[in-house]
C-alpha cells in the first residue's frame, strides 16, 4: 500500500483514502490500481507527464469519472458511486467557469443562494472570501475587468465559501503568464494555510509542485512511481524517471562496489550516502543535480569526495546563474549550474575540476 510520508499506524482518519483505484477507457488503463492516503489539512500535488492519469484520478475523486473499480473515501466515508454534488469536494479549473454577466460578489455568492442561504449570511460569507482573496474592492466590477490572476482567485473564493472539506486545483494556473503563474502558486500556499484543509493540485508544471506542496506523488503510467515531501524525492528520487522529470539530473552508468560506492564503467569511484544504496544492487546510474555540483580551475584541490576532470564546452549566462557544459573524458558531458556570486568565471575550453559531496549523489537502479 502506499501511503502519504505524514500516515501512521494509529493517526486519524485521512482526507482522502484510494485503495485499488482503477480507470479504463477501453483497452487503456489511465489509472491502475492505485492505493493512497492523502492526510487532511495537506498541500498535496499530483504530477506527471500528460496521459500519466492524474486528471483521471482527480476527476475521480470530485465525482466526475467513474472508477471501473476501487474504492474512494473520504474523510473515512465511501463515496465511490456518489455524484459531485453530493461529496464535500469543490473543484477549481484551469478556465476559470465564472459566469460573465455576473458581478464578481455574485459569482462567489451563486452556490450559496442555490442553497437558499439568508441573504446577512451570504454577504458575511462572500465578505470574508473576498478579503481572503484580495478581492474585496472588485465586488462590483464583471469578470471581463479583471486580470487572469484575479479572475483565477475569484474562482477559488467562489469554491471555498461552500465551506469544502477537501478542494481539488486541475492545472489552475495553466493559463497564467510566467510571472503571474509564480505570484499565485504564493497565494495559493497562503490561501491554503488560511482555511486550513486539503487541497489536491494536479499540474505538469514540476516546480509549481515543489513550490506549493507538502506532499508530491510523481505518477507514471497510471501508478505512483515515487511519493514524499519535496526535497526528499528531489535529493533522492530512487528511479531514472522521477530523477529526469523532476528537475535536471546528470547520470552516470556504473556498479554498487561496496557499503558506500560506486564504480563507473571507467573505473572511478564515486562515495555515495549508504542509506541510498539500500535495497539496490548492481548495474546502477549515480546521478548529481547539476545545481549541486563545483567548479574549480584545473589543479585546485577541492575539499569534496568526488571529482572528475574536464573541459568547458559551452557557458550561458542566466542571471542569477550561469550554465555550464563541461566535457568529460569518463562519463561525457555533464550540465552545472552555479550561483553568480562573486565566483569564478569559466568560458569555453577552459580546464575544470567537477566536485560535489556524496551526500548530494543519488543512485538509481539501471
Amino acid at each position: 500500500m502506499t501511503q502519504g510520508p505524514d500516515s501512521t499506524a494509529g493517526a486519524s482518519t485521512p482526507a482522502v483514502e484510494l485503495v485499488g483505484l482503477t480507470k479504463a477507457f477501453g483497452d487503456i488503463v489511465a489509472v491502475d490500481g492505485l492505493t493512497l492516503d492523502i492526510s487532511e489539512n495537506l498541500f498535496f500535488a499530483i504530477i506527471g507527464p500528460s496521459g500519466c492519469g492524474k486528471t483521471t484520478t482527480l476527476r475521480m475523486i470530485g465525482g466526475f469519472e467513474e472508477p471501473t473499480s476501487g474504492t474512494i473515501r473520504l474523510h473515512g466515508e465511501d463515496v465511490t458511486g456518489t455524484k459531485p454534488y453530493q461529496r464535500p469536494v469543490n473543484t477549481v479549473f484551469q478556465s476559470y467557469a465564472l459566469f460573465p454577466h455576473l458581478t464578481i460578489y455574485e459569482n462567489v455568492a451563486f452556490g450559496l443562494r442555490r442553497q437558499g442561504i439568508e441573504k446577512s449570511e451570504v454577504n458575511r460569507r462572500v465578505g470574508e472570501m473576498l478579503d481572503l482573496v484580495h478581492l474585496a474592492e472588485t465586488s462590483r466590477r464583471k469578470p471581463r475587468q479583471l486580470s487572469g490572476g484575479q479572475r483565477q482567485r475569484v474562482a477559488l473564493a467562489r469554491a471555498l465559501v461552500n465551506h469544502p472539506r477537501l478542494l481539488l486545483l486541475d492545472e489552475p494556473l495553466g493559463a497564467l503568464d510566467l510571472k503571474l503563474r509564480k505570484e499565485m502558486q504564493l497565494e495559493l500556499k497562503r490561501i491554503q494555510q488560511e482555511v486550513g484543509i486539503t487541497f489536491i493540485h494536479v499540474t505538469h508544471d514540476q516546480e509549481e509542485a515543489m513550490t506549493m506542496a507538502d506532499s508530491i506523488a510523481v505518477m507514471r503510467d497510471g501508478k505512483i512511481e515515487r511519493m514524499g515531501e519535496p526535497v526528499e524525492i528531489y535529493d533522492d528520487p530512487r528511479t531514472r524517471f522521477v530523477a529526469g522529470f523532476l528537475g535536471a539530473s546528470n547520470l552516470m552508468e556504473g556498479q554498487i562496489t561496496g557499503s558506500d560506492s560506486v564504480t563507473l564503467t571507467g573505473g572511478h569511484r564515486f562515495h555515495v550516502s549508504a542509506d541510498k544504496l539500500v535495497g539496490l544492487a548492481g548495474a546502477v546510474h549515480v546521478g548529481v543535480r547539476p545545481e549541486k555540483i563545483h567548479l574549480s580551475p584545473e589543479g585546485a584541490s577541492p575539499a569534496h569526495a568526488n571529482r572528475l576532470a574536464g573541459v568547458v564546452t559551452d557557458s550561458s549566462f542566466i542571471g542569477v546563474s550561469t550554465h555550464y557544459l563541461v566535457q568529460t573524458e569518463l562519463v561525457g558531458e555533464l550540465t552545472v549550474v552555479v550561483q553568480n556570486l562573486g565566483v569564478t568565471r569559466f568560458a569555453p575550453s577552459d580546464s575544470v575540476t567537477l566536485s560535489w559531496d556524496p551526500d548530494h549523489t543519488f543512485v538509481v537502479a539501471r
